[in-house]
């Protein structure tokens, strides 16, 4: 069947748990896996499933995003009429000038929506790491005849406890209740261990959409959320997950619930499963990294029909001099390593990196100078850092803390844009 789908690409967020790699850049275009950015996995998947009109709503220091998607990505989708992508800044709001949440977000761009007049309207996060088929999500949507889908990933109900948005649903998939980070999460039913966690990403039909963006817009703009949920007909903060869904379910709306786990990729390997992760915090964040080493990875990147796309940031390629040893470790385009060792780790894209240098368990983000005899374990370097000879990062936290250098819960060691050791 031929659908029509438009989509808007959530992009404003602070990422605020990710300090300090997210303080002068939006989450999204923060450096991930040696060649990409994280905006690149989900834009990647909405190309691989045929949608072709894609607004990406910009909002927190959103210049290295804009730029990232206008060199990047405008060159694949062009400018046309039927394949597109384009960025929009908040144009309303509140005295900032910003959106006051996803769904305020969405309801000052609803035009772009309607003149369309699209099947679907496909409203995805872009601060997750995550390889995914759309289209068929967007197919059971409408074998539904749903008014809103959510996908959701099944999670042991310890993990999701407190942590993420669980949705409660019947035997037939349809959504019954929503639950904000609760502490004890209701199972599946017929699987008392699993609950499933909200991914934040939607299918709606486009009516039904606009009818609820109009209803929350003349609620009054509140941030206290006790007040809201004692009277959610006056009160808002026009948030998708915590105003409109619930409304929704109150008004017996058709909402169905996706099951991640559920979804393929054409060519996808026999045991490959599907692939979803929060990078909410400095430690998921490097988690996330990490997943992409070994030689059987977690996360894919070598999948030919379903590449992840990005903006090259180096053209040149990478060199490696003398008897330099290399284990588990991704190298980019345009570094160029001289008699080291680099070990379980990342390093993107123009990083020269000196003689009897170790580096093991670490991101290094691109465009860095390694010097000799330099030791980083257990660390994340942003870019732009030069690093002297016989510096040691990662093996002394009191050395790291006095040096004004963030270190995360389990130990990972953030080195900042601008840092001057």
């Amino acid at each position: 069947m031929r659908i029509e789908v438009v989509a808007f690409v959530l992009s404003g967020g602070a990422g605020q748990r990710l300090m300090p790699l997210t303080k002068d850049r939006a989450k999204p275009a923060v450096p991930f896996g040696g060649s990409y950015r994280v905006i690149d996995f989900v834009l990647s998947n909405l190309i691989h499933s045929r949608v072709r009109k894609i607004y990406v709503l910009t909002q927190y220091e959103s210049r290295s995003l804009e730029k990232h998607v206008f060199e990047g990505w405008t060159p694949i989708f062009g400018t046309g009429r039927y394949n597109f992508i384009r960025t929009l800044p908040p144009k309303l709001g509140s005295e900032s000038g910003w959106y006051l949440g996803t769904a305020d977000a969405i309801n000052q761009n609803k035009s772009y929506a309607w003149n369309e007049k699209p099947d679907i309207i496909d409203i995805f996060s872009s601060d997750h790491i995550y390889i995914m088929d759309i289209s068929l999500m967007n197919d059971y949507h409408l074998d539904n005849q749903a008014d809103l889908t959510i996908s959701a990933l099944p999670v042991k109900c310890e993990f999701a406890a407190k942590k993420y948005g669980v949705l409660v649903i019947n035997k037939k998939w349809q959504l019954i209740d929503f639950e904000e980070k609760p502490e004890k999460p209701t199972p599946i039913p017929g699987n008392e261990q699993y609950c499933l966690a909200s991914m934040g990403n939607y299918a709606f039909n486009l009516q039904v959409l606009i009818e609820e963006l109009v209803i929350d817009e003349h609620k009054k703009t509140v941030k206290n959320k006790n007040l809201i949920l004692e009277d959610p007909k006056h009160y808002s903060s026009h948030d998708f997950g915590f105003d409109v869904i619930p409304a929704m379910l109150k008004r017996g709306r058709n909402i169905y619930v996706y099951n991640f786990n559920d979804n393929f990729i054409p060519g996808a390997g026999k045991n490959e499963k599907p692939y979803w992760r929060d990078i909410g915090s400095i430690d998921e964040f490097y988690e996330a990294n990490m997943d992409l080493l070994g030689q059987n990875p977690s996360i894919n990147l070598f999948n030919d029909r379903w590449e992840i796309f990005t903006r090259v940031a180096s053209i040149r390629s990478a060199r490696v001099n003398g008897n330099s040893k290399f284990h588990n470790s991704i190298i980019a385009n345009g570094c160029v390593i001289s008699n080291c060792n680099i070990e379980n780790s990342i390093l993107s894209y123009d990083i020269f990196v000196e003689e009897k240098t170790k580096i093991c368990n670490s991101f290094l983000m691109g465009n860095n100078y390694i010097g000799k005899n330099v030791s980083i374990r257990n660390a994340i370097i942003d870019t732009g850092i030069y690093v002297p000879d016989n510096t040691v990062i990662g093996y002394d936290r009191k050395d790291d803390l006095r040096r004004g250098l963030t270190i995360s819960k389990k130990g990972i060691t953030i080195i900042p844009r601008k840092f001057r050791f």
